[in-house]
């Protein structure tokens, strides 16, 4: 079932497959040039092994991750020379994921780096499925398929890969700081998500905290206050309204602050802050987008 020759210096191993050529007796067969194998297993081993250190903020050294490719590129070359299948094959493919990562890292949360080795294998391998099927519209991947259109492939899922990772370490991130908050405020409340901004150390002038809103949550408070009333300061039905000073990041100048009957900041469902006539203040800047919620929590509040 398999056999080497050689042709023009080059070494081929002849594998029995489906759906690629036929000889005279109907069988199948799929040639390839080992040394393009072991250069492309290669390099998949090698952004695999990048994937997880992205992911666990990891560096492995130069030696250990060469080895850790080499090992993973010999043994998936060679492999169907074994002429395994089925819960034999997996059960050696899992090995192999236990080889590289003994070689690539070391033994702290080996499980974790284990699992998230297997889980990148396998999200390469589908998503190189995916990006060559929307490429040529077939799966069948024929011996003539060029080299550098696979490379291309596994370079550009390893930068989709590291853009799903970077996207979701930042919603983690903000997470970790986001409450959900209940305005309470002519009798009516507001439910919203707020973020606990280290940058939001505004003071009232008695020394309140200000919480930041942004435009939006500010016309679901007031319906009837426009812009226009704002810019004269017609400020009939805000109470205590008047302007502040504020430096920001994004820049200095004076913000519309006014009193709401009540504020309370809640985490798992619990009331873990509350204040009685609480300061908000109105920005126009574009912090919503960024940390999604429509409300700054002032660095104070928990002091």
């Amino acid at each position: 079932m398999f056999f080497y020759t050689i042709i023009a210096k080059k070494v081929l191993i002849v594998a029995r497959v489906k759906n690629i050529k036929f000889n005279k007796k109907g069988l199948h067969f799929l040639i390839v040039y080992i040394e393009d194998c072991i250069l492309e297993n290669f390099i998949v081993t090698f952004l695999v092994i990048k994937c997880v250190c992205a992911s666990f903020k990891l560096r492995t050294k130069k030696t250990r991750l060469f080895l850790a490719c080499l090992i993973g590129s010999l043994l998936a070359t060679f492999y169907p020379l074994l002429n395994i299948n089925g819960f034999i094959l997996v059960a050696f493919k899992l090995c192999v994921g236990v080889i590289i990562t003994i070689v690539a890292f070391d033994s702290k949360n080996f499980v974790a780096k284990y699992f998230a080795f297997i889980f990148f294998t396998a999200l390469y391998g589908g998503m190189n499925i995916l990006i060559y099927y929307l490429a040529y519209g077939t799966l069948n991947i024929t011996d003539n398929f060029p080299t550098f259109v696979l490379l291309g492939i596994l370079l550009l899922t390893y930068y989709l890969i590291l853009l799903v990772l970077s996207f979701a370490k930042k919603k983690l991130a903000i997470s970790n700081f986001v409450y959900y908050v209940k305005i309470t405020n002519d009798n009516k409340e507001y439910s919203i998500r707020a973020f606990l901004d280290s940058g939001n150390s505004l003071l009232d002038q008695d020394s309140t905290p200000i919480y930041i809103i942004n435009s939006k949550l500010f016309n679901r408070l007031y319906k009837d206050v426009t812009l226009a009333d704002i810019l004269t300061k017609n400020f009939k039905t805000l109470k205590n309204p008047h302007y502040v000073k504020s430096s920001f990041a994004s820049g200095s100048g004076k913000i519309l602050v006014f009193s709401v009957t009540k504020v309370q900041i809640m985490q798992n469902g619990q009331i873990i802050n509350e204040a009685n006539d609480a300061r908000l203040g109105v920005s126009y800047s574009k912090f919503s987008k960024t940390f999604d919620c429509d409300m700054l929590l002032n660095i104070c509040t928990f002091a």
